[in-house]
């Protein structure tokens, strides 16, 4: 209706003929559904199940935390001393129960390899061992976490990525994958989003067998959905170093000269021997004995002093096929069967370790705690013949306890109960006076001195090693903090070798990152193929064209996966760009599918301002025109093929031509487009013949 005058004047009427303006929406934009350390925010407190926006690593870290530090990194130090120099081996492996939680690894990746703002959900904890334990995730057993961070993220609009960097935790392949179903599904329902998957797991000797026949067996065969996601291969070794805790991860340091090691090998045979006239074994000898204890007690003793120098591990197990450790253990079990002076050890071990543990009370109950704990254990073990394992396992837990207790005068105390009687229980053994004659066999004073020397000359050895005894000097057991504090150059060298361990993680964070370099770069109708990968060192599977066969292309049910491959000269390189509906000709490629899913959403967004216009030519021509004006746009940044714009791209809008009559009546405004998106040109065919000389 015109607007009425009544004032006589001039007026001013602005009239509208340019359209509105298509603006494109984000395109990479993922959600990181998984475990943090925390999840809290001082302004808007609880971010658990909270989707929520981050631009770098320190907006994570300072409301999400830390990766879960690493206990089990293993660590040897091997020093031998030959001809009066020391060789030192030091031997780094790979956490023994490395933790499940990759988040923190996963957003380093994904920045790392370009990507920007993205969404975290923090579907639970993993927090410290100080932290309420009912709180705390110690273990990621089941999907349901997963499933409800899903459904928060299918609020949020701005997501066009979905993620589960932890789910890899997950055990079982049917749970595993439908969880992505899941994830398929929403993308499906919203047409908005895409899922970037990791196979379950890897295994280099058959890497084409258990986890791709499980990807494409329980994967969904449903065309719409598979069309909204992609499946990446092998996993990736990566620069990035572990989080771990210096106090909680043991270094077992065996150091020993190879000369003093022979000798004591021999001297175990004359033990074992002792000479004419005398038993075949000392469990024979101790049966003749009157008094057993005191000879028992003292051949234990040195046992247990050899067995500490002979560079063992006192929490270690024995292999079947030593033949010198298993006699060795049969001997001990014996011995320990018939000693009557055990009680006296067991009362010197439960007497150092209550002081230890009385010590460090105030300072730290949790570890006074596990002391006691570990002494029960000990105690209940402490039953002689066929309990040396258990016995030696549950010292062992001990040394470790007061080692993290930082109570260095204690464990030497703890661990010298049997070194401080060895030279009394000797001096013993060299004035006992046995029977001469029992059961038919003479034991002479001088038959005794031999075993004496035997064991004298055995303990001399055992000290020997760098010039101290070795449960006193050596730095088996002690933990990294430890070694921090008593040898730095050791303490820096195993902290390089730790940062030397590559750190395995799924290709999806890595992926995500390289969609958004390349839409930043290039722009989403780029293939994100032909790329390299950063932070990465070396792939888990070598992937070889007879491989990426049938990973690229799957002939029964379509489901391609893309290889990550190295090349000589070119590095690691992303080398597939198709979807899960790899026999698809309309959707078989990654880039059409989100190229359409971009177009979608901003010609969706940006029509929302003709809702409730009048549904007449004036308004379709102003729609045709704002979206023409964008698909220009796209066809000259070369995401449309064709000559001209009128060949790439058509939009249709109006009576007879998209609509009826009816439609107008029903309040139906149909817009039709077409677009030519390009293709990536995946097999380029260099075709050679011989041409004939013509002249």
């Amino acid at each position: 209706m015109a607007t009425t005058y009544k004032t006589p004047g001039v007026y001013v009427e602005e009239i509208s003929k340019l359209p509105p303006s298509v603006a494109q929406v984000e395109t990479a934009i993922p959600a990181f559904i998984g475990y943090t350390e925390k999840a809290t925010n001082k302004i808007k407190g609880d971010l658990k199940g909270v989707p929520t926006r981050i631009t770098s690593m320190l907006e994570y870290e300072t409301y999400f935390g830390f990766a879960k530090p690493e206990t089990t990194i293993g660590i040897t130090i091997n020093d031998t001393l030959v001809n009066g120099v020391t060789k030192r081996d030091l031997v780094v492996t790979q956490p023994v129960s490395r933790e499940p939680f990759l988040m923190y690894y996963s957003l380093q990746m994904y920045f790392g390899n370009g990507g920007g703002p993205c969404y975290i959900v923090s579907v639970g904890r993993y927090g410290s061992d100080l932290d309420d334990s009912d709180t705390v995730v110690t273990s990621i057993n089941d999907s349901d976490d997963f499933k409800d961070g899903l459904d928060e993220v299918a609020k949020v609009d701005e997501v066009t990525l979905i993620l589960f960097p932890d789910a890899t935790a997950l055990s079982t392949a049917s749970v595993f994958y439908g969880l992505y179903n899941d994830a398929l599904a929403q993308c499906n329902k919203l047409q908005d989003r895409f899922t970037i998957i990791d196979t379950l797991s890897y295994d280099a000797s058959s890497p084409t067998d258990t986890n791709i026949a499980d990807l494409r067996k329980f994967i969904s065969s449903d065309k719409p959905l598979v069309k909204y996601g992609a499946a990446y291969y092998p996993f990736l070794k990566t620069i990035l170093n572990y989080r771990f805790d210096e106090k909680k991860i043991v270094v077992s340091h065996y150091s020993y000269d190879a000369t003093a090691y022979e000798t004591i090998d021999a001297n175990v045979t004359a033990i074992e021997s002792p000479g004419t006239g005398l038993p075949a074994t000392i469990a024979e000898l101790v049966d003749l004995t009157t008094t057993p204890g005191d000879i028992a007690g003292a051949v234990s003793d040195v046992l247990l002093q050899m067995y500490s120098a002979g560079g063992f591990d006192l929490g270690g197990t024995f292999a079947s096929d030593d033949v010198k450790k298993t006699t060795f253990l049969g001997l001990v079990e014996t011995l320990l069967g018939s000693l009557s002076d055990l009680d006296d050890f067991k009362t010197k071990l439960n007497t150092e370790a209550k002081a230890a543990s009385k010590t460090i009370s105030d300072e730290n109950p949790t570890i006074a705690a596990g002391i006691d704990a570990a002494l029960v254990a000990f105690n209940a073990d402490f039953t002689g013949a066929g309990k040396i394992d258990e016995v030696y396992k549950n010292l062992q837990e001990l040394y470790v306890k007061m080692q993290n207790a930082d109570t260095s005068a204690k464990v030497k105390n703890l661990l010298n109960v049997n070194a401080v009687n060895f030279d009394l229980e000797l001096k013993k053994l060299e004035d006992y006076t046995p029977l001469n004659t029992q059961t038919g066999i003479a034991l002479t004073t001088d038959a005794f001195a031999n075993v004496i020397s035997n064991m004298a000359a055995l303990i001399v050895e055992i000290r020997k090693v760098e010039g101290k005894d070795v449960n006193n000097g050596a730095l088996n057991g002690r933990s990294l903090g430890a070694v921090k504090l008593e040898d730095d150059a050791a303490y820096n060298k195993i902290l390089t070798a730790i940062g030397n361990l590559p750190l395995e993680l799924p290709p999806s964070s890595a992926m995500a990152g390289v969609y958004a370099r390349v839409d930043n770069n290039r722009g989403v109708w780029k293939a994100p193929a032909n790329v390299s990968l950063n932070y990465v060192s070396e792939l888990t599977v070598k992937v070889t064209n007879d491989i990426q066969d049938d990973l690229n292309v799957h002939t029964q049910g379509g489901k391609s996966i893309n290889a990550i491959r190295a090349f000589t000269g070119k590095g690691i390189l992303v080398w597939g760009a198709r979807t899960l509906a790899g026999n698809d000709n309309e959707w078989r490629y990654i880039s059409v599918r989100r190229f359409f899913n971009m177009v979608e959403e901003s010609v969706k967004k940006a029509t929302g301002v003709f809702v409730f216009e009048p549904n007449d030519a004036n308004t379709w021509v102003k729609v045709k025109a704002m979206i023409d004006n964008f698909l220009n746009k796209q066809w000259k940044a070369g995401a449309l093929a064709g000559p001209t714009p009128d060949k790439a791209f058509y939009v249709k809008v109006g009576l007879g031509e998209t609509m009826t009559a009816q439609d107008i009546l029903e309040g139906y405004m149909i817009i039709e487009i077409g677009m030519a998106a390009v293709r990536p040109a995946e097999f380029i065919v260099l075709k050679f013949s011989h041409k004939m000389q013509e002249a």
